[in-house]
């Protein structure tokens, strides 16, 4: 019998890797600074457009239209989101791949279960895709009349998008917990519910979506790390 591959562990983590790049670079890109004020108690820019609900909130995020300010950061708002549509297709695989791997050990049932984990990954991906759009459509308005339509479905998209990631990842944490051993994935499971939890009542208090990313983000890391740096190295050291 041949050797048992490691080409999953491994292409996790290159697509890990390559995700934190992508992330990097998009955050590198996004202004950092509103032109007058952010909304909500948000410190993120991009979460502030994201959520934006009013000409104004826009308005205080990018400037008014026809100005300097108004220009350069419109300008460089598209070209993040043009670049986002790529991102979207990276982050959707690597959670695919994560929440796949993560059922491995009750796969009979699992697999009916994940056919479920990924219509949420396909309706968040979606609203993604929709939420580019409506921002770029707010950006190349000139006006707050024209700003008005794409503003009334922006939030709830947004909010739709987050809530399916972060359900998914929950639904993750919930198998991490039951069926993996090792401190490694059992924080992953805590902060990924964590998250969720935090995401949830941001229905509420909108700034509360902000303080969830960090748990998103460090049980990302923690899964990666497990699945595609640890698994994919200690089956090399085993083949050597």
């Amino acid at each position: 019998m041949g050797e048992k591959s490691n080409f999953p562990e491994v292409w996790g983590l290159g697509l890990g890797l390559f995700l934190a790049l992508y992330a990097g670079f998009l955050n590198h890109i996004t202004p950092k600074e509103p032109a007058l004020d952010n909304h909500s108690g948000f410190e993120s820019t991009l979460l502030g457009l994201e959520m934006a609900e009013t000409p104004k909130h826009v308005q205080d995020l990018i400037g008014i239209p026809d100005t300097i300010d108004f220009f350069h950061l419109s300008t460089e708002y598209r070209r993040v989101h043009y670049f986002d549509f790529g991102f979207i297709f990276c982050y959707l695989a690597f959670l695919t791949y994560t929440g796949h791997y993560a059922g491995r050990k009750v796969r009979p049932i699992f697999l009916k279960i994940f056919m479920g984990m990924i219509l949420l990954l396909v309706i968040a991906g979606f609203a993604d895709l929709i939420e580019n759009i409506l921002i770029l459509n707010i950006l190349d308005a000139k006006t707050a009349e024209e700003m008005t339509p794409s503003l009334e479905y922006l939030k709830p998209t947004s909010q739709l998008k987050w809530f399916c990631l972060f359900s998914y990842v929950a639904i993750v944490s919930v198998y991490f917990w039951l069926y993996e051993k090792g401190w490694i994935l059992r924080t992953a499971a805590i902060l990924f519910f964590t998250g969720f939890f935090l995401q949830m009542f941001s229905i509420i208090r909108t700034n509360l979506l902000e303080l969830s990313f960090p748990f998103f983000l460090v049980g990302l890391v923690c899964s990666w790390f497990h699945y595609g740096f640890s698994l994919a190295f200690s089956s090399l050291s085993k083949k050597t």
